[in-house]
């Protein structure tokens, strides 16, 4: 099962929306990892540069585009699109888990920490 059936499965919603889910946190992780370490992220998830587009533009509000710039503004990213607020940990946590091999956890632990919004 790949990672977007995990949390259409796991969070009942829409393929799109876990898309753009997956995009705000790894627009958020980009900015927040060096080169090589967002490099693992690119091999663990192929279709990242879709899915970051796709977060991109749910922000988008009469042809303004309203990105999210790194684990602080993660909870505006995932709202814009249409994650609940008490759904956020798990979507993290499956996130995390598809990651955490490629990554490592010591990686995954600090992203965590600057990201509060993913934890439960």
């Amino acid at each position: 099962m790949d990672l977007v059936d995990q949390i259409v499965a796991n969070l009942a919603v829409e393929p799109g929306q876990a898309e753009k889910g997956i995009g705000a946190i790894l627009i958020s992780m980009r900015m927040s990892v060096d080169k090589a370490t967002f490099e693992k992220v690119r091999a663990a998830v192929p279709a990242h540069e879709s899915y970051m587009g796709r977060a991109l533009m749910s922000g988008a509000r009469t042809g303004e585009m309203i990105g999210v710039a790194g684990p602080a503004a993660l909870s505006a990213g995932l709202s814009a699109a249409g994650f609940k607020k008490e759904d956020v940990p798990r979507l993290g946590r499956i996130v995390m888990e598809h990651l955490r091999p490629s990554l490592g956890t010591d990686v995954i632990e600090k992203f965590l920490a600057g990201a509060p919004a993913l934890k439960a």
